[in-house]
C-alpha cells in the first residue's frame, strides 16, 4: 500500500480559501476545491478534526442463517444498547446485533478486543414481507428512527445490477429491531428521485439544522455499484422527514441538496487519464454521509483509487492480478477517502441559487487508515452524536480467524465538533 505520506508528497497541494471568520488556510490532499460561500453559522470541519480512536474485531462464526464473512459492512450503531446492527455475508444480506467490546487504540489486529457472539443472531430481512420487489438484493444503509409507533430500524436496499435503471423502491422498516427474528416489517416504499440516488446510507440531521433543511434525515447513494448511469456520480444528499411514511408506489417527498449524474458528474475525467484527478474516479464510492453537529460540514466517507496510476478496465495490474472490471494499474493505488462539503453551498441548492451538481467539496483526500495493509475498502458507517464517535467498517479486513474467514474490522474515529 502506498503510504499516505508518499501520496501527499507526490501530489500537487492546494488549499481551500480562508473564510470570513478568519480560519487559516488548510493544505490537504490534491486539488482541494474552494468553498464558494462563507461559513455564517459554524466552523468548517477539517481532516485534523478526525482522529483514530481505536477498533475492535467481530467473530467469523455462523450465527443464525449467516456470518460476517464476505460482509459488505453496512451497519447502524445503537446507543441505547451500545451495540451494532450489521449486515452479514453478501449472499444472505441478513442482520445481527453485536455488543461492542472495548475499543483498543492499536494498529495491530492481534491487539484488538473481539466482540462476543451476537445478542441477536442473523435474520433474513429483505424477504420478510415476501419476495423482494424489483429484484432488490443488497442492503445499502441502516438507521434507527424514533416514531410515534416506537423505535424502528430503517433499511435502505437496492438491486445490485439494475441495468435499465428503473427501480423505484428502496426502503422497508423493521417494526421491532429488538426482536429481529420475529419482527413485522413495513413494506417497501421509495423516495422521490431515482432509487439509484437514494438507496444507500441514512443519517439523522442534527436538531439545529432541521428547520433550515425542512427535514430530519438524509439519504444518499453514489456510483461505485453497477450501473453507473443509474447512480449519482459523486455522493448525493436527499433530505426527508421520517414522519412522512409511505407504502407501495407512494414515494416520500425529498429535497435534493447534492446529486450528480453521468451528464453532470463530480469529476469529468473518471479514468484519470490526465493523471491529475484526485477528486472522483470510477473507483470512488461513498458508504456513509452525515452533517457533523456544531459544524458547517457535511462529511461523506468511503474509498477511492486510481489517483496516481489512473484507472483501467479488465486489465492486468502490476501484481499480475487480472481485473474483472475497473481497477488501478498499480495494485497499491487505493485509499479510504473523505469528501467535506460546506453546508452553505447545500443551502444555496435548496434556495434554488445553485444546481445540485454544481457543488464541489471544500476538502477531500485520503483518510488515515490504521490497517491499510489489511483493507482499503469501507463497508459502512454510523455516527454517535453523544460520544462524537464515527464508527466505520473496514471491509474483509480480518483474515486471521480461519482459512476462508474475512469479517470486517470496526474502526472508531473521534470527531472534534467544538466551535
Amino acid at each position: 500500500m502506498t503510504s499516505l505520506n508518499n501520496f501527499k508528497a507526490g501530489a500537487k497541494l492546494h488549499c481551500f480559501a480562508t473564510t470570513l471568520l478568519g480560519f487559516l488556510c488548510l493544505c490537504l490532499l490534491p486539488a482541494c476545491a474552494q468553498s464558494t460561500q462563507d461559513s455564517t453559522k459554524r466552523s468548517l470541519l477539517s481532516l485534523e478534526d478526525i482522529n483514530y480512536a481505536g477498533a475492535f474485531r467481530l467473530p467469523a462464526g455462523t450465527f443464525g442463517n449467516s456470518s460476517l464473512n464476505y460482509s459488505e459492512g453496512p451497519f447502524a450503531y445503537d446507543a441505547s444498547n451500545n451495540s451494532v446492527f450489521i449486515v452479514g455475508h453478501s449472499h444472505q444480506q441478513s442482520i445481527a446485533e453485536f455488543k461492542l467490546p472495548p475499543l483498543v487504540n492499536s494498529t495491530r489486529l492481534e491487539d484488538l478486543a473481539m466482540a462476543a457472539a451476537p445478542v441477536q443472531p442473523f435474520s433474513s430481512i429483505l424477504d420478510r414481507a415476501g419476495a423482494p420487489p424489483e429484484n432488490i438484493n443488497r442492503i445499502g444503509g441502516l438507521a434507527f428512527v424514533d416514531t410515534a409507533a416506537g423505535r424502528e430500524l430503517w433499511v435502505n436496499a437496492y438491486e445490485y445490477y439494475d441495468a435499465p435503471g428503473d427501480n423505484t423502491l428502496s426502503t422497508l422498516l423493521i417494526d421491532n429491531p429488538d426482536n429481529l427474528q420475529n419482527s413485522g416489517v413495513t413494506p417497501y416504499f421509495g423516495f422521490e428521485g431515482s432509487a439509484g440516488h437514494t438507496s444507500g446510507w441514512l443519517s439523522a440531521i442534527p436538531q439545529d439544522w432541521q428547520d433550515d433543511l425542512d427535514g430530519n434525515f438524509i439519504t444518499g447513494q453514489s456510483s461505485g455499484i453497477p450501473i453507473i448511469s443509474r447512480t449519482s456520480v459523486g455522493p448525493s444528499a436527499f433530505i426527508f422527514d421520517s414522519a412522512t411514511r409511505a407504502t407501495g408506489k407512494d414515494a416520500v417527498a425529498t429535497t435534493a441538496l447534492l446529486d450528480f449524474s453521468l451528464e453532470h458528474p463530480l469529476a469529468q475525467d473518471l479514468a484519470n487519464e490526465s493523471g491529475e484527478n484526485n477528486l472522483w474516479t470510477h473507483l470512488s464510492r461513498v458508504r456513509y454521509g452525515f452533517i457533523v453537529p456544531n459544524t458547517n460540514s457535511y462529511l461523506t466517507i468511503g474509498h477511492s483509487g486510481g489517483h496516481e496510476s489512473g484507472v483501467c478496465y479488465k486489465c492486468t495490474q502490476n501484481n499480475d492480478n487480472l481485473c474483472g472490471g475497473y481497477c488501478a494499474p498499480d495494485a497499491n493505488d487505493y485509499y479510504l477517502y473523505y469528501w467535506l462539503w460546506d453546508m452553505n453551498d447545500l443551502l444555496a441548492v435548496k434556495r434554488g441559487d445553485k444546481a445540485s451538481y454544481d457543488v464541489r467539496p471544500y476538502a477531500y483526500g485520503a483518510l488515515p487508515n490504521p490497517f491499510e495493509t489489511l483493507s482499503t475498502r469501507l463497508g459502512g458507517g454510523s455516527f454517535d452524536a453523544d460520544s462524537g464517535l464515527l464508527y466505520l467498517t473496514l471491509q474483509a479486513a480480518d483474515k486471521e480467524q480461519g482459512r476462508y474467514s474475512n469479517p470486517p474490522v470496526v474502526l472508531a474515529y473521534t470527531i472534534d465538533m467544538s466551535d
